[in-house]
């Protein structure tokens, strides 16, 4: 996950990356050609708008018993680059990392005790370099305890703040109360009026724009609903999430900013949220971050891996003495 959005960008160059010239088109100018290849019952619900002249337009598309799917489009001349199934590597360990909370939870909670357990088991040999020349078992051993000493810090850090956001639903509530600030509204609803059509894409991002002049807007949701808003995600140039922590609901009828989340004037409850978020997947670093994140997530598969075998061939050897 730490780096899901590069990975997509390696393995579909075509698609996600363009020739910059000129200058690039309104969503106007785009949809059409989207349109025009949507099959039966089919949607648009978001669109990710380039944040780089190299980027292309990406359309989220879902539709009544099919598989939801991407369709992306050159952002300079609206010509359409090929499609993508959500269904892919990237998108399914995303969903699969965020599918329960509770799972992810309680997973975050048993690495917690496996940390202090490891450390404490570790603490008497303190072994910390592993020799090529052991036997097997004992090479196991010590690459074990090596990689376990050196990555427990950051993995404790890795499962405390994964269970801070796997438990939100209590964590984030607590966290408001204890420093005495209230949620802001989120999702707000539109309201209909008769005999008016919602305003276009390109007018909601001019209004999310002109209410945070200094942020760039990453990607756009389409209300589904007579009464749903405009949904536009914003990122500062400070922000150390890749996908912003600014949101702007507008009114999909009278084109009104109807509530702003704005990360520079956050309450101290949000960006404690935000900042254990960017601290869990690395971003607070940049790419070292990110980097450290994944190799940590690597030792954390030898930890199970070493773990499992040297379990096995204990529990082998006393089955054989028993």
């Amino acid at each position: 996950m730490a780096f899901e959005s590069q990975i997509d960008g390696f393995l579909h160059p075509s698609l996600f990356k363009v020739l910059p010239h000129g200058e690039a088109l309104p969503l106007r100018s785009v949809i059409p050609q989207v349109a025009a290849i949507l099959r039966p019952q089919e949607h648009i619900q978001v669109c990710i708008i380039p944040s780089k002249p190299t980027n292309s337009y990406s359309f989220t598309i879902f539709g009544a018993s099919r598989l939801p799917r991407q369709i992306f489009a050159n952002q300079y001349d609206g010509r359409i680059l090929g499609t993508l199934t959500l269904v892919r590597f990237v998108v399914i360990m995303h969903a699969l990392h965020e599918a329960s909370g509770v799972l992810m939870g309680c997973s975050a909670f048993v690495l917690v005790l496996s940390v202090a357990s490891g450390l404490y088991l570790w603490w008497p040999l303190k072994r910390s370099k592993v020799s090529g020349r052991r036997p097997k078992r004992l090479f196991y051993f010590d690459l074990h305890n090596s990689v376990g000493f050196f990555s427990s810090l950051f993995l404790l850090g890795l499962a405390l703040s994964g269970s801070y956001m796997a438990f939100d639903a209590w964590t984030v509530p607590a966290t408001y109360k204890l420093t005495g600030t209230r949620p802001l509204q989120e999702d707000p609803p539109s309201k209909p009026q008769d005999g008016k059509k919602p305003i276009s894409l390109d007018y909601a991002l001019e209004v999310a724009r002109e209410s945070l002049p200094q942020a760039i807007p990453l990607w756009i949701v389409l209300p589904q609903e007579p009464e749903s808003s405009y949904l536009v995600k914003m990122r500062f140039s400070e922000d150390h999430s890749s996908n912003g922590t600014s949101v702007v609901w507008v009114d999909q009828y009278s084109g009104r900013v109807l509530t702003v989340w704005n990360s520079r004037n956050a309450s101290l409850a949000r960006k404690i949220e935000n900042m254990n978020r960017v601290f869990h997947t690395g971003e607070l670093l940049g790419y070292p971050g990110k980097t450290l994140a994944c190799v940590m997530s690597l030792a954390l598969a030898v930890q199970i891996l070493t773990g499992f075998s040297l379990w096995r061939k204990t529990r082998s050897q006393e089955t054989a003495n028993g």
